[in-house]
C-alpha cells in the first residue's frame, strides 16, 4: 500500500472529531485511517448518481421488497474502524437504522468518479489509487454483491461483481446492460447517463 498506509492514522471517533471542526460544506471521508475531502458533486455528477438510484429501485421495488437504493449514505463496519466511505449510490436493507446516518450492511455500491478518485489519480507519487483501496474494501463485505464505477466525462464504467470470484466487467457500449446478482438487470449503460449531455440517444440503447 506505500505511503498511503505509512500516513497518520485516525479511527471512527478521531474521524468524526476532526470533520466536526470543518465546513459543513465539506464533504470527507474516512479511507485506510486517511482523512480525504472530497471535491463536491457537478450537477452532472448528480444526474448520473440520480439515475442510478433510480434504476435501482425501479427494480428493487417489485423484485426484493427488504431493499433500497439511497444516495450519499455514510458507510461503517464495526469490525474496520479505518474506513468511513460515503458512495454516491448504495443498497441497504429497507427498513434499517432510518434514523440514523450511517449503514452497517450493504448490498450494492456505485460511484460518479470525480478527479479525486479516478483511477489516474494519486495523490503523491507512490500512493495507491483512492479508487483501488475503497474497492478492496467494499469487496472485503460480505454481503456486497457488486461494485460499480461510472466516469462523469465520458459513457463508460466498470462493474465488479461477486460470484466464486470476483470478476469485472468493462462498460464501454451505450447498449452494455448492467445486471446486478441478487437486483437484477437495471437498463443499460447509456441510460444512466439520461438528462445529461453525455446520453447518446435511445437509439443507441
Amino acid at each position: 500500500m506505500g505511503d498511503f498506509i505509512r500516513q497518520p492514522q485516525v479511527d471512527f471517533e478521531d474521524f468524526d472529531a476532526f470533520r466536526d471542526t470543518r465546513p459543513k460544506e465539506e464533504k470527507w471521508e474516512l479511507i485506510g485511517g486517511v482523512p480525504m475531502m472530497m471535491p463536491p458533486p457537478t450537477p452532472l455528477h448528480r444526474r448520473i448518481s440520480g439515475n442510478i438510484h433510480r434504476a435501482i429501485n425501479s427494480v428493487l421495488d417489485p423484485a426484493r421488497s427488504g431493499w433500497r437504493a439511497d444516495c450519499e449514505i455514510g458507510l461503517k463496519l464495526p469490525e474496520d474502524r479505518k474506513y468511513n466511505p460515503e458512495p454516491d449510490v448504495t443498497v441497504i436493507d429497507r427498513d434499517s437504522g432510518l434514523d440514523q446516518i450511517y449503514a452497517e450492511r450493504f448490498y450494492f455500491v456505485a460511484e460518479v468518479l470525480s478527479e479525486a478518485n479516478r483511477p489516474e489519480h494519486r495523490d503523491g507519487s507512490d500512493q495507491p489509487q483512492v479508487l483501488a483501496v475503497k474497492l478492496a474494501w467494499y469487496k472485503k463485505h460480505p454481503h456486497c454483491r457488486g461494485v460499480l464505477f461510472l466516469e462523469q466525462r465520458r459513457v463508460e464504467g466498470e462493474l465488479h461483481l461477486r460470484g466464486k470470484r470476483w470478476q469485472k466487467q468493462q462498460l464501454t457500449a451505450p447498449a452494455d446492460r448492467i445486471v446486478i446478482p441478487d437486483i437484477g438487470d437495471i437498463g443499460s449503460l447509456g441510460a444512466l447517463y439520461r438528462d445529461t449531455p453525455l446520453y447518446p440517444g435511445e437509439a443507441a440503447l
